[in-house]
């Protein structure tokens, strides 16, 4: 599995995932991965998975925490959700978060981007075809393939609980995402 490879199972699963149901908890997005990597041999989607980890620890940037904050609130496992959506969303969308938070209001109009179950697909698919369940198991066999960062800068370290300094770094973000009160 090639990284292009990788984009194109999530962008054809994100098209596939249907327009006109704004929910990004959608069932069919999750369906439409599956299937995608129904595709796959078992170790091809164990590559996959290691691409789709790499990219969301990646993604684990203060901007980015800053964003997740701004537009959903949350904990750490929220914040894991945002990233798992923000790479479920493609490889232009990330990448200009990456270098831009505040480009994620390019993409969003109004809704909450947190996707539980995208990072799952793959070790359901990866069971299905191996007949080996278990969490430890596909754990075992994900761990042999090395995952890692592949940036190690997470960028300026900043208050992000600051809310002037929150709304000053990601205007557009903030602009969208503006609690009722403050306007």
């Amino acid at each position: 599995m090639t990284e292009q490879q990788f984009w194109d199972i999530l962008n054809a699963a994100f098209r596939r995932r249907g327009k006109k149901n704004p929910d990004f908890h959608c069932k069919k997005w999750f369906n439409a991965l599956k299937a995608e990597l129904g595709r796959l041999t078992p170790e091809e989607i164990l590559l996959f998975r290691k691409y789709f980890d790499e990219r969301v620890w990646t993604a684990d940037t203060v901007d980015l925490l800053g964003a997740h904050l701004l537009i959903n609130g949350g904990s750490d496992d929220s914040f894991h959700h945002f990233r798992c959506w923000l790479v479920g969303r493609g490889k232009e969308v990330y990448q200009n978060a990456l270098a831009d938070a505040d480009s994620l209001a390019d993409v969003l109009d109004g809704q909450w981007p947190v996707e539980a179950t995208l990072d799952s697909a793959a070790r359901q698919v990866w069971e299905e075809k191996t007949d080996r369940t278990g969490f430890d198991e596909f754990g075992d066999a994900l761990q042999q393939l090395n995952i890692q960062r592949l940036q190690e800068d997470p960028g300026e370290d900043w208050d992000v609980e600051d809310d002037d300094e929150l709304h000053r770094r990601l205007p557009r973000l903030s602009q969208l995402y503006r609690d009722e009160g403050e306007e």
